[in-house]
């Protein structure tokens, strides 16, 4: 195991590296191109809707080939991503293209990896181990994205998504040198999405759900950033290091503080809308402070929710519960998506009812589920 977890590290700063060198300026790439907010909310509500979608076939494929073989899925859907942004031009047709591409890299890689993370941490302490794993991934994310904004104000994409394929490739080496007591295929495993559902309960489900509507909220961040700060990518870059270093800072010590009975889940939920909201108000050195704020808010919600779970992933069938993740996170995402582009113009009123999506949490009480731990090796 503690080899393994060794690897998973490896593999984690790796990927998160060459990942995070352009991914976040996807939709500025769009909409410095010529694409309006709404078609740049329309790409993302393809992408969520295409991940949706194949999630299932991908979890099956897994459960009879390996997640390995989902972790190629995600490198393929990677580097022809890569291809794309290169290729750009005008229109629905690329918007889908693009889309799709992503929703493939990013399943590929999330159901691959959120599944060895699951098998890597089931007989650790979860918070310490999630702590660890946090700030492996946020070392890689500290510079990576400050560093791709150079590239993309300076020298330009192609540079930039070369060296992102390469690392990529390299990232993938470590997986397969995982080891495990038993092989990670098991053909007798059912997918049975609606069970796992019932069994983990309506109030579990909005808690993972909304909390993945903060990759909905980073994403209009970036455009409010671009459009309303200063017109660069280093711009999103610096915020995004100002934020990545305090959370770094804090989840270790975060992830301590969770190791006892006590969470911290609505506390967290209620500081990350708060903060979010100023954000959305602030200017000048307030914006750099309230993104210093943003990270340990954020970090503070993460580890909370992620140590529920975990705690909780350990009741289910892992392939099950992965899937149940993944669509419940996409359902809620494709919600929100399709509401403001179809019935909202203003990119303050996006994060305003993505914020509200989130705070409602805070009515709600995680569930625990009374059932033997899952024999998982």
């Amino acid at each position: 195991m503690v080899e393994n977890q060794k690897k998973f590290n490896a593999y984690v700063f790796i990927s998160t590296f060459a990942r995070s060198l352009i991914e976040t300026f996807i939709p500025l790439l769009l909409f410095k191109y010529g694409y309006s907010l709404k078609e740049v909310v329309l790409y993302f509500l393809i992408y969520n809707f295409i991940e949706l979608i194949i999630s299932y076939p991908l979890v099956y494929i897994a459960t009879k080939k390996g997640n390995k073989v989902l972790a190629i899925f995600g490198f393929i859907g990677f580097v022809l991503t890569q291809i794309m942004l290169n290729r750009m031009y005008k229109g629905l047709s690329y918007l889908i293209i693009i889309g799709t591409l992503y929703a493939v890299y990013r399943a590929g890689y999330w159901l691959s990896r959120r599944y060895f993370n699951l098998k890597v941490i089931h007989k650790n302490n979860i918070s310490s181990t999630y702590s660890v794993v946090t700030i492996v991934n946020q070392l890689a994310l500290v510079f990576a994205g400050y560093i791709g904004s150079l590239f993309l104000d300076f020298i330009g994409t192609g540079v930039l998504t070369l060296i992102a394929i390469i690392l990529y490739i390299i990232s993938i080496i470590p997986l397969f040198m995982f080891k495990f007591e038993h092989d990670e295929t098991n053909t007798d495993v059912k997918i049975n999405l609606f069970k796992t559902l019932k069994d983990v309960s309506f109030n579990n489900v909005y808690i993972f759900g909304s909390y993945e509507i903060l990759n909905v909220i980073k994403f209009f961040f970036t455009l409010y950033l671009y459009i309303y700060v200063k017109n660069t990518y280093q711009t999103v870059g610096l915020f995004n290091l100002v934020t990545n270093v305090s959370v770094m800072l804090f989840a270790f010590y975060y992830g301590k503080k969770t190791d006892g009975k006590k969470n911290y889940l609505k506390l967290s939920i209620i500081l990350t809308c708060l903060v979010y909201a100023i954000k959305a108000n602030a200017v000048s050195i307030l914006l750099v402070f309230i993104s210093l704020i943003e990270g340990i808010a954020i970090k503070m919600y993460e580890i909370s929710m992620n140590k529920e779970m975990y705690s909780l992933s350990k009741k289910f069938e892992y392939n099950n519960y992965n899937l149940m993740y993944e669509i419940v996170c996409k359902v809620f995402r494709f919600v929100v998506l399709f509401i403001c582009y179809l019935f909202i113009d203003d990119l303050k009123m996006m994060i305003y009812l993505s914020i509200l999506v989130i705070l409602v949490g805070i009515f709600i009480n995680i569930k625990k589920i009374r059932k033997k731990d899952f024999e998982f090796e």
